[in-house]
């Protein structure tokens, strides 16, 4: 990669993280996160307040540290590209090492990863899912015991008996 090129990506890294640093301050500063929750709302009590104010702003406090840990992580890619240029490495795939091509450096110039590697990431952020899951579903999957040799009242037996007052899907013909 030609070293105008190169100066022109890292002037262009310099500016998004300069950015982000602003949203960051902005974020985690005195006028937002950087203050408890009680004086960020100005009450001196919860108590005489309705549920659903208190929890308006608790949805944009958590609204707000996503926001923030959002653009620290784009910071962090930022100072990793920064690292790259610096290194010789920038441009090359920190996973396969083929070139990264120019347009794509020029869209998303923090980007460390060709686009055939990033999606594989991200398919692979998909698939890790919690342990918890694979109990939960299918519905009823643990109780549903009618393809065996089982009498007991179980999962689908209890759908079978509610729904016999109805469901959403029901229409009662006349």
């Amino acid at each position: 990669m030609k070293k105008q090129h190169l100066r022109n990506l890292h002037k262009k890294l310099e500016a998004e993280k300069k950015e982000l640093l602003e949203v960051e301050a902005r974020l985690a500063g005195s006028g937002g996160l950087g203050v408890s929750m009680t004086e960020a709302i100005s009450e001196l009590s919860a108590y005489d307040n309705h549920p659903g104010d208190v929890g308006s702003e608790m949805y944009e406090r958590s609204k707000d540290l996503g926001l923030l840990e959002n653009t620290r992580q784009q910071i962090a890619e930022i100072e990793e590209a920064q690292r790259a240029i610096s290194e010789g490495d920038y441009g090359y795939c920190h996973n396969c090492g083929q070139s990264i091509p120019e347009k794509r450096l020029l869209a998303l110039p923090r980007t460390l990863l060709c686009v055939r590697c990033k999606r594989e990431q991200e398919d692979r952020d998909v698939d890790n899912r919690p342990v918890e899951e694979e109990l939960l579903a299918p519905p009823f999957g643990r109780t549903f015991t009618d393809e065996e040799d089982s009498v007991i009242f179980d999962g689908e037996d209890a759908w079978e008996a509610v729904a016999r007052y109805g469901t959403s899907s029901y229409t009662e013909k006349h």
